[in-house]
């Protein structure tokens, strides 16, 4: 559970304060929800996929896609039984696999996931993992509750990385010949699905102690060892999120 979200980069994400961070990133995300145009939704999309770019590079600009592109494949397959009136798009014979509404609703409820997902990216990615622990801190979460959250962030590529090393050793036990293809590859995946699953729970104590060993549970007032800057560089941070958020509201709204 030593993994950590945070990828080494440049870029003007790296600077920013994390509290203003987190204040620019949850006022984004609220305002893909607004009655915004759809043009709204992407543009704010490519500036997320933009800044991840300069930040972390092109190749690892396109890994959100890898994660969430089951997901929208499963959406695609439910168009066709969505918004079943209005003006017919795509059509097969005499059956209506889409309609106008159900190709917007597709490509609004889309733009709103892609868009949140790069912009949490965005933020676990330029900040590292003890800098979120003590932002949530600031903000008056207990530190049990930031801790989960913290954790959570660590758990998701502890499980990707255990997976992927998994599936690399079950794989040096096949041959080129007998690996398995189409239906019978997704069912050859559960064994590895299960070893990971088992490595997690197995993982189980030695968190546990060592949750234990830095006294979580102790009634006795926890200190911290590092803390966040203030001052001017902090009230300049927020400053800056709080027009950005302020004017892409404005021009996707006026």
């Amino acid at each position: 559970m030593i993994s950590s979200t945070f990828v080494s980069g440049k870029g003007p994400w790296y600077v920013f304060d994390p509290r203003a961070k987190l204040i620019l990133i949850i006022l984004l995300c609220v305002e893909v929800f607004l009655p915004v145009p759809l043009w709204g939704i992407y543009l704010l999309f490519a500036l997320a996929f933009v800044s991840l770019f300069q930040a972390v590079g092109l190749r690892m600009s396109f890994s959100p896609f890898k994660a969430i592109g089951l997901i929208i494949f499963i959406m695609v397959l439910f168009i066709p039984f969505t918004h079943r009136t209005g003006t017919p798009i795509i059509v097969i014979g005499k059956t209506v696999l889409a309609t106008q509404d159900s190709l917007l609703q597709f490509a609004t409820h889309t733009g709103r996931f892609i868009t949140i997902t790069y912009l949490t990216t965005l933020f676990v990615w330029t900040t590292r993992m003890n800098d979120i622990l003590l932002t949530f801190r600031w903000f008056s979460l207990p530190y049990s509750a930031a801790l989960v959250i913290t954790l959570t962030f660590r758990f998701i590529p502890f499980i990707a990385e255990t997976f992927t090393r998994i599936q690399e050793a079950h794989s040096l036990r096949q041959s080129e010949h007998s690996q398995s293809k189409g239906w019978n590859a997704l069912f050859d995946i559960l064994p590895t699905i299960s070893c990971t699953l088992i490595f997690a729970l197995k993982s189980i104590p030695h968190l546990a102690m060592s949750l234990e060993h830095r006294g979580f549970g102790s009634s006795v007032k926890r200190s911290s060892y590092r803390s966040l800057s203030r001052g001017a560089s902090l009230f300049t941070h927020l400053l800056i999120c709080g027009m950005i958020a302020t004017t892409f509201a404005l021009l996707i709204i006026l």
